[in-house]
């Protein structure tokens, strides 16, 4: 009974992942949300500050957010009222669009700002329940296989809206109903894949403590001195996010050496089916507890991506930058995840999920600095930039045996919360047959974590 209901719950969260991709095709930032504004005659700096709003108002009150979920054992209802408020966002701007014809295209775009908005905070407070049930339901040794799944069959899926996106713009429907439809179909498919997930049974978690939100702040500093194996996978993820700041004007720097507009089709065909072969390949070795090593490969190529951006001046070879690129970001979307599952203590899983993702919103709106930066600096500089901050995170990452080392123990079968207490009595009793108790001071002193030790 427990292994058909572990398949059922893969199942819903593949929908989920499915259906969600190929919805927020329908709302890509700079293909479909830019132009809309654009044509609504918006100001250049509100579309600027669309991606980096959707970016930052889904990372950021996550840490808070998992505080105050820390000490729920069931998670799932949250993720329920958080899907639906995204949903209902999506559609009223949707239905604005559609039929706010007589309405002023500034209205109209405050509504479209507005409802954007409302949709990436509830898909951040959302973002921590999703992380905690998929650890729950997804046994670690299928996560990779999970994930490969979500995006190969979900990049598939958003190949074939991208398709009806360039039909119904090309189409005799007006302006801006014709938008209107792209994004009802977008809510509809998104809707479908927030349902899916919602049908997951959640077992019972294991309850972490609830603090005070200043005694929260206060205890998590302390918290990144202690752990060092969060601490350095910490450092790491945030210089590898920031070895991205250029990848957004890889398509710009392909125009500027020569490339016609038409290679952009053949570019996002190329970084397209590069990524869905990469997410196949990286699902063997992150089932096998490798995914320190598909990170490492991860990192590798995006700094090979780098590096031909700086090298490359025939826009015929330039392809290889959006395959490599495309790739690197596979490979990092998978194993980092899988990873930090492995670091979390079950009990506070929560809350170390909502303070990597937190922290690493801050890193994730690197191309807005360097769009700014661009004004002042030539792109292959940037492209350098990059290099360096992912060649730090490469470097790092070689050192992290101790991630390595938890990444292969959550594999292993954990017997039930129950069972662990009793089989811990029994490990007590048993000591204190034959050893005298501990000095307590000496116990305050014990790590929290066996195996952590900075040595790489």
């Amino acid at each position: 009974m427990d292994g058909k209901r572990w398949d059922r719950n893969f199942l819903l969260g593949v929908v989920n992942g499915v259906f969600v991709t190929a919805g927020d095709a329908f709302f890509h930032s700079s293909l479909v949300l830019a132009p809309f504004l654009a044509t609504l005659g918006t100001s250049p700096v509100v579309i600027g500050l669309i991606p980096a709003m959707r970016v930052a108002l889904y990372f950021l009150p996550q840490l808070v957010v998992a505080n105050r979920l820390s000490q729920e054992r069931h998670k799932l209802p949250y993720y329920r009222i958080t899907s639906t408020t995204r949903n209902l966002a999506f559609l009223a701007m949707s239905l604005v669009v559609l039929f706010g014809s007589g309405l002023s295209p500034g209205l109209i775009a405050g509504v479209v700002v507005a409802m954007v908005a409302i949709n990436a905070t509830a898909g951040g407070i959302g973002g921590v329940p999703f992380a905690d049930v998929t650890a729950k339901v997804v046994p670690h040794s299928r996560l990779g296989t999970f994930w490969a799944a979500r995006n190969v069959i979900g990049g598939l899926l958003a190949l074939g809206s991208g398709y009806v996106v360039r039909l119904v713009l090309e189409s005799d429907v007006p302006f801006p109903r014709s938008f209107g439809y792209l994004f009802l179909f977008g809510t509809v498919l998104a809707s479908v894949g927030n349902a899916a997930f919602s049908f997951i049974r959640e077992p019972a978690g294991e309850p972490g403590m609830r603090r005070p939100l200043l005694g929260m702040l206060r205890y998590v500093p302390g918290l990144v001195r202690t752990d060092k194996v969060l601490r350095r996978f910490l450092t790491m993820r945030f210089l590898g996010l920031l070895a991205l700041l250029a990848e957004p004007f890889y398509g710009i720097h392909a125009l500027n050496i020569g490339a016609p507009e038409s290679s952009l089709g053949t570019y996002v065909i190329t970084a397209t089916a590069a990524a869905i072969v990469a997410n196949f390949a990286f699902r063997a070795p992150s089932n096998r507890g490798r995914n320190l090593l598909v990170l490492q490969v991860g990192y590798g190529a995006v700094l090979l991506a780098l590096l031909l951006a700086l090298l490359v001046r025939d826009h015929r070879w330039f392809a290889l930058v959006f395959l490599f690129s495309a790739v690197g970001n596979a490979g990092i979307g998978t194993a980092a995840w899988n990873l930090l599952y492995a670091v979390a203590p079950a009990n506070e899983r929560a809350l170390y999920i909502g303070l990597v993702n937190s922290v690493l919103a801050l890193p994730s709106l690197a191309p807005v600095a360097a769009g700014a930066l661009v004004i002042l600096l030539d792109l292959p500089v940037l492209f350098g930039v990059g290099l360096a901050f992912g060649a730090a995170a490469l470097l790092i990452s070689l050192r992290m045996r101790d991630l390595h080392e938890l990444d292969q123990a959550a594999l292993k079968p954990k017997a039930s919360p129950a069972v662990q207490e009793i089989l811990e009595e029994a490990k007590a009793l048993d000591e204190s047959s034959v050893t005298p108790p501990a000095d307590d001071d000496a116990a305050e002193a014990e790590p929290a974590r066996a195996g952590t030790s900075d040595e790489g």
